[in-house]
């Protein structure tokens, strides 16, 4: 038998096992407080853990240690590991750090026994991985979509977002600091240590559900940024703002590369901005996905480079589009993107109503008829003309180009010069001079109509011409006023006055000599312009105090 085992009766010794005997007094006191008590407290488990360092202290020191003492530390330490399951609902490792235990003190690296979810913690972890890799790669997909041509605040929101949520999940995970601090979480959750691993890969996963919902999302969130394109481009309240409707349909296009609409949108931009080339290629993508509306805007940019044929072929085309989706579209704007882009000032949303459609169908029967006067095919050009005018009566082009084909026909039979003039008076009574290829017929109007129209007979517009209500204009000035007069519907000629309300469709003619002022509202939104009316010739009202909002 060990030396340590034989007893020698004397006063070190006596002492020396009274004080064993008083740690292992309050090891089984520890002991039976944990055992009796169904969740320990953090207080419990470190009294019995201390209490143990205590014996195993005394023992150390003892150079002679009865048996029976002995059997009663080893009986404890059996109880003691039957309360695993309590001691491991505390986290131990923060208590390393200040009792640093030596690792031979098997008490403070108690391990929870294995359970049966235990078995599966493989998959869950490998699933971890695979989670926090796929979130990652959507992170840096959906970011490099926000980021690139510069972040503007919502994009880098969102990315921003996303990728902190991604970097600290993954920090968490992969770090040895991180998986402490999950446990210790866990741990304070009162989560069982036999579901950690599956709360972390549900974390995961849920992390990549956040990143597959944003990159689903991105198609919609493309649409907010191309309604915030055209509320920029159509500001009526400001100056449009070309450079930042750019920015937000490239950013649209970035988001959903298969998009149509901005490509037809930077089309419109980039053609008033005079750059014809990326106009064309804008246009051109819309057209290979079949964009009614940029059939249009391509057949009229052919028109002007003198390549009729392929703007008729283009033109017929979208016109067949356009009959087929006549009843089958409704892209009407989200509500939610609507209040969105009101609170950022931006009230002009484009919506496929009605009224557009008619717009489509205007302006490409009317693009149709100027190709078909451009080959000398003016049946056909008369025929889609007065098509388009029976679609918007109150618009100057197919007024226009269709003087143009009866003038080019004034030698058949039945041709009068009433029925050419009557169409160059529509003409230059909507005619805009904001509009380049209205200003041009402004013009030959004028040239026309001075030659035609035949002052002495008091002749007024046609009876035929709708005027609209609204007032654009008023006059400001009329000085040195003779015979000026002012046409208007089926009224006869008025002379010009001071403070006279001006309507679409007026005509006036001012004596050489005279001084006229007009105060110009656009569209009533209380952007007064003042137009000095050039004397001796006709205008009309339109042509200064109405500016389209693109070329059409």
């Amino acid at each position: 038998m060990s030396s340590k085992l034989i007893l020698e009766e004397t006063p070190n010794t006596n002492s020396a096992i009274s004080e064993l005997e008083s740690a292992i007094q309050r090891y089984t006191h520890a002991l039976t407080t944990l055992e009796d008590t169904s969740s320990p407290s953090k207080e419990t488990v470190l009294e019995v853990l201390t209490a143990r360092d205590t014996v195993q202290a005394e023992l150390t020191n003892q150079s002679q240690i009865p048996t029976g003492s002995l059997i009663k530390v080893n009986d404890l330490d059996h109880r003691l590991k039957q309360e695993t399951n309590k001691i491991t609902t505390v986290d131990l490792t923060e208590w390393h750090a200040i009792f640093n235990p030596n690792v031979d003190a098997w008490w403070w690296f108690l391990k929870p026994p294995k359970h049966r979810w235990d078995n599966l913690d493989w998959l869950w972890k490998i699933l971890t991985i695979v989670f926090l890799i796929l979130s990652l790669s959507l992170t840096v997909d959906i970011a490099s979509r926000f980021l690139s041509g510069g972040p503007d605040s919502l994009g880098a929101f969102v990315a921003a977002t996303q990728s902190v949520l991604t970097i600290f999940a993954g920090r968490t995970a992969f770090t040895k600091t991180g998986q402490e601090s999950i446990k210790r979480a866990l741990t304070r959750l009162k989560i069982p240590h036999y579901f950690w691993e599956e709360v972390s890969c549900g974390i995961a996963f849920s992390l990549l559900l956040i990143s597959v919902t944003v990159r689903l999302l991105l198609p919609q969130i493309a649409i907010v940024y191309e309604n915030i394109g055209d509320g920029y481009n159509n500001n009526n309240k400001n100056t449009p703002e070309l450079a930042a409707a750019i920015s937000s349909n490239e950013r649209a296009l970035l988001l959903n590369p298969d998009y149509v609409e901005p490509h037809y949108n930077l089309g419109e931009l980039y053609e008033k901005l005079q750059d014809k080339k990326k106009a064309l290629d804008e246009y051109q993508i819309a057209v290979e996905d079949d964009f009614e509306r940029a059939y249009n805007k391509l057949g009229r940019m052919y028109i002007i480079d003198e390549k009729y044929y392929k703007a008729s072929s283009l033109l017929l085309r979208g016109i067949e589009l356009n009959n087929e989706s006549e009843n089958e579209t409704d892209n009407t704007v989200n509500p939610v993107i609507s209040k969105l882009l009101k609170k950022l000032g931006l009230n002009s949303i484009k919506q496929n109503t009605s009224t557009d459609d008619e717009k489509v169908k205007y302006n490409l029967r009317k693009n149709l008829g100027w190709a078909r006067l451009k080959q000398e095919r003016y049946a056909e050009a008369k025929r889609y003309l007065k098509d388009a005018i029976k679609l918007d009566n109150k618009k100057a082009p197919a007024y226009c180009l269709l003087a143009q084909v009866l003038q080019a026909e004034k030698n058949e039979a039945g041709k009068t010069n009433t029925e050419i003039t009557n169409n160059w008076i529509y003409c230059l009574a909507y005619a805009s001079s904001y509009n380049i290829d209205e200003d041009q017929w402004i013009k030959e109007a004028r040239q026309y109509l001075e030659t035609h129209l035949n002052l002495g007979k008091n002749q007024v517009i046609p009876d035929e011409l709708h005027l609209e209500t609204v007032e654009i204009g008023t006059v400001k000035t009329a000085e040195g006023v003779g015979e000026s007069i002012l046409l208007r519907g089926k009224r006869d000629p008025i002379a010009v006055s001071k403070d006279e309300p001006l309507y679409s469709g007026d005509l006036l003619r001012i004596d050489k000599g005279a001084d006229v002022v007009i105060n110009c509202d656009y569209n009533n939104n209380k952007k007064n312009h003042k137009w000095h009316i050039p004397e001796g010739i006709w205008v009309g009202v339109n042509n200064g105090c109405r500016q389209p909002k693109s070329i059409e």
